[in-house]
């Protein structure tokens, strides 16, 4: 049965599109098994996400003058058995966090299930072992919306004889920079504006998928700049064409559905607005090397 779109269904959303704009792109909305196109959307969500984060580097590189790096940290103290006796954690949201639900409770409870094994594993074997620190990743549950896996350091107090261990779990996040690229440096810069051009056009292909692509002379009549600009500009931002980037981006919509409702795949070729299901299947066939009707046996049998 497909949930209806209501606000309380699209919290993870809202949260994940928070953190974007934030310029976190680290999260994951929390998946759930139903099998319809608000999963699909809670997908496709992630995945634009964890695009974004791998390109990251690029575009701080692009836009160095104005982004930069700032690690935030969530630690914890523990003693011997393990358990929690100090913290110092901000909520994202700057929820005030329940001590109670915190202190004095064993480590792992403070974990999602799938990482307790692995914590406790590594931890029997940090502890019988002479290294000061090891590093892993973790993922909490105190967001009952997002998750996300954070870059882990375990290390022990040396001189604290009934042992003590800290743990800190570290993540990537966005501020203002004062720093610039050195003069010499062969990196290609785009201004601000034109920076803001070629978001908009990623934004807007994304958001018109469903339709036939623009040409290059169309796009640059409706954004007010010129075919030259926006061939080679998106391009060394993206790493392909306007016309590439949604042909890319449209299979990939199209296989979320395939993975994650009960629509079919007329219906799905139709939603994407295919001229006809004999061209949904080459353009799929194009991308994925497979058709339509053997990637939806092979995601659906997984």
């Amino acid at each position: 049965m497909e949930r209806e779109f209501n606000r309380v269904n699209l919290r993870g959303i809202y949260r994940i599109l928070t953190e974007i704009a934030k310029g976190n792109f680290a999260f994951q909305i929390k998946r759930t098994d139903h099998k319809d196109e608000l999963e699909g959307l809670n997908a496709y969500a992630n995945q634009t996400s964890e695009e974004l984060y791998r390109k990251r580097h690029q575009f701080l590189w692009l836009n160095r003058n104005t982004e930069a790096m700032l690690i935030r940290t969530v630690n914890f103290l523990l003693d011997k058995n393990l358990k929690v006796i100090d913290f110092s954690y901000e909520h994202l949201d700057t929820i005030e966090v329940d001590p109670n639900t915190i202190l004095g409770n064993t480590f792992s409870k403070l974990l999602v299930r799938k990482f307790q094994p692995t914590w406790q594993k590594n931890m029997k074997k940090f502890m019988a072992s002479k290294k000061q620190s090891f590093h892993m990743l973790l993922e909490y549950h105190f967001d009952e919306l997002l998750q996300i896996n954070l870059y882990t350091v375990v290390s022990r107090l040396a001189r604290v004889k009934e042992g003590k261990y800290i743990v800190t779990s570290y993540l990537m996040d966005a501020s203002k920079d004062f720093s610039g690229l050195p003069r010499d440096s062969e990196i290609k810069t785009f201004s601000k504006w034109d920076q803001k051009l070629f978001h908009e056009i990623h934004i807007y292909i994304v958001q018109h998928l469903d339709e036939p692509p623009k040409t290059l002379d169309q796009l640059a009549m409706l954004f007010n700049t010129n075919e030259y600009k926006i061939k080679t500009g998106f391009k060394e931002i993206f790493g392909c064409t306007p016309m590439q980037y949604y042909n890319r981006q449209r299979i990939r919509q199209c296989k979320l559905l395939i993975e994650n409702t009960s629509l079919s795949l007329k219906e799905i070729s139709i939603k994407m607005g295919f001229s006809s299901y004999p061209h949904f299947s080459k353009s799929f066939k194009k991308e994925t090397h497979v058709t339509p009707r053997f990637y939806k046996k092979i995601t659906r049998n997984s």
